[in-house]
């Protein structure tokens, strides 16, 4: 995700924190030490107060990523693969390669979370308990006991019927059992969503009026984010289901340009790229499909040696993210595109080129299918 950067990679999950998190973490510690410590532990240096508002800080951020690690470790667990988990400035997401396939599946990867929130409820709890049988640090207690309130409100809040949150996504693994309609069951989970979300908005903007105005802009600035997320999650659900019944043959671009593996680079960018315009070519040898060559392999030719360098010695090889097998569906066209460096991924069976499928091609199907639907 743009504006992250990895901290370190557990069970092969990526764990990113995005720059929002910054933010957060400057205004709990700065509400922390200037306000809820030395308004209940006085007694305190201004430094101490620091000291715990930042650790507080930290041990919020470890508390939402050990809930959103529990999902992903779960979802990995039931053959659903998590490449990375982000923490941003009102949670985390994690990035799933697929929705799960059933129900049940929705369901366990769903309360994993607010399971592993409840249970740092209980943990930071009784450790205050312990910790305030052999200290008479009372703001050490204090600040452990806080940390399980955060939790347990963590995982309240999360539980809260509303898709996308878990709490929704329950709901929806509920109803996906009952009625065995995935469709159905996301469109009754993000109207709760949207109810949810201007609840949110219509408390915030009452806070705001009646003189709470830091809490009321914060209300509504949630309200508005579930609100946004909700709808596009519903988007994206029947775009996925709309591309899974389609198949690779029915879509693709058939009578694909491509580029013999020994033309020259000078040779492809004069009569290939410069006529054409596309943004990359498959190279082939006879019929076998080699490689694919982009403007950036291109360039990194120079150009006294362009005439001279054959195009498939710098072309990418054919792995697995650039090509798909024509019985797949859209979708799984769709996730590779959307995923690998070059936007497109080559149609091929047994060898031989059959097609291409770009992102400009799934980007404008969308844009025709929502006008004709409006």
């Amino acid at each position: 995700m743009k504006g992250s950067l990895t901290l370190f990679k557990i069970k092969d999950i990526e764990i990113q924190l995005h720059i929002s998190w910054t933010i957060i973490f400057v205004l709990i510690s700065f509400s922390m030490a200037t306000g809820y410590l030395p308004m209940n532990y006085p007694e305190a240096q201004p430094y101490v107060y620091w000291l715990f508002g930042g650790g507080i800080a930290l041990l919020m951020l470890i508390s939402i990523l050990l809930h959103e690690l529990s999902h992903s470790l779960v979802s990995k667990k039931l053959g659903v693969d998590v490449k990375t988990i982000t923490l941003f400035i009102f949670g985390g997401i994690a990035q799933m390669d697929n929705e799960p396939d059933s129900p049940t599946k929705e369901f366990k990867i769903a309360i994993a979370g607010p399971l592993m929130s409840i249970f740092l409820f209980m943990f930071f709890l009784v450790l205050s308990y312990l910790v305030g049988l052999f200290s008479s640090s009372k703001i050490l207690i204090g600040a452990i006991a806080y940390i399980s309130t955060i939790n347990l409100i963590l995982a309240l809040f999360n539980l809260v019927p509303a898709f996308p949150m878990d709490g929704g996504r329950v709901l929806r693994s509920i109803i996906w059992k009952v009625k065995g309609d995935l469709t159905f069951a996301t469109k009754i989970a993000s109207s709760m969503g949207d109810m949810f979300a201007y609840f949110l908005i219509f408390l915030g903007l009452y806070w705001a009026f009646t003189g709470n105005i830091v809490n009321g802009i914060w209300f509504v600035f949630i309200g508005w984010f579930i609100k946004n997320l909700s709808e596009s999650s519903y988007q994206n659900m029947l775009m996925s289901d709309m591309f899974n019944k389609i198949h690779i043959r029915e879509f693709m671009t058939k009578d694909v340009v491509s580029i013999e593996r020994s033309t020259s680079v000078q040779r492809v960018i004069e009569e290939y790229f410069y006529k054409y315009k596309y943004s990359s070519f498959p190279v082939v040898q006879g019929k076998e499909v080699i490689g694919i060559i982009n403007i950036e392999k291109l360039k990194d030719v120079e150009r006294d040696r362009r005439s001279q360098t054959p195009v498939g010695e710098i072309a990418y090889t054919i792995q697995d993210k650039y090509r798909v097998d024509p019985k797949c569906s859209v979708k799984s066209a769709m996730d590779k595109i959307f995923s690998n460096d070059l936007g497109r991924v080559l149609v091929i069976e047994d060898g031989n080129l059959l097609g291409i499928i770009s992102r400009t091609d799934i980007l404008n199907y969308i844009r025709v299918y929502g006008k004709l639907h409006e």
